[in-house]
């Protein structure tokens, strides 16, 4: 697996509890991020699926910058799907008890069983948009663009899987990117487009069946 598409993994589950943000959260004592916090929530309360194009944009100071698009779909309470365009596309798929990672350059399969148990410490943070203050420093940059929303989000918490994370809004709250720094300095940009609050998905959408031919390697927890 790739190192932008490790990062991707990562930011799949950082990403969905934004967009599907369903939870009551706490307001904070500034009124403008009230404001935003507020226009969030009733944006995506009521969202039950989605489906967008992305760009993702790494950029490391080791391995240099790397740029891929494709297709996202996700689905409450955590089924995803990440479709990498290209010859050598890769694929992100969970029903929410099952991963599997295929890689189709090496036509190899990872399987991990019990997700549903598995949280990372930045999902675990993320889905509890209720105590957003407690978890996060949170501020709005200013980017001099009054049409758009950037929450600066920092972890309280030293050991917190990343150094920050940087979610953009437009003037209707509607999510166009992600910006994560990991705790090397490493990047990850995504840039969203063609955002359906109201994409019609079957949990079948989000279904794997290995390809023929491919090797498949139980990995057992992730």
């Amino acid at each position: 697996m790739t190192r932008t598409f490790a990062k991707t993994v990562v930011i799949s589950w950082l990403v969905m509890p934004f967009a599907l943000a369903g939870d009551e959260v706490e307001k904070p004592v500034d009124a403008e991020l009230s404001g935003v916090l507020s226009g969030v929530e009733a944006k995506y309360k009521d969202v039950g699926a989605l489906s967008a194009r992305f760009v993702q944009t790494s950029r490391s100071s080791v391995f240099g910058d790397e740029v891929q698009a494709g297709e996202l779909k996700v689905k409450r309470p955590s089924m995803m799907r990440w479709t990498f365009e290209g010859d050598g596309g890769k694929e992100f798929v969970t029903d929410g008890s099952t991963m599997w990672i295929h890689t189709k350059a090496d036509n190899q399969v990872l399987k991990y069983e019990d997700v549903a148990s598995m949280k990372s410490q930045a999902d675990s943070l993320l889905q509890s948009l209720d105590r957003l203050n407690e978890l996060f420093e949170v501020a709005i940059v200013d980017d001099g663009d009054d049409a758009i929303h950037t929450l600066s989000l920092s972890p309280r918490e030293g050991e917190a899987q990343f150094k920050s994370l940087n979610l953009v809004l437009d003037g209707e709250y509607l999510i166009q990117g992600v910006t994560m720094k990991d705790a090397f300095d490493n990047v990850t940009e995504l840039a969203f487009s063609e955002v359906n609050l109201k994409a019609e998905l079957a949990d079948s959408a989000f279904a794997f069946t290995v390809p023929e031919g491919a090797q498949l390697v139980e990995a057992g927890s992730f």
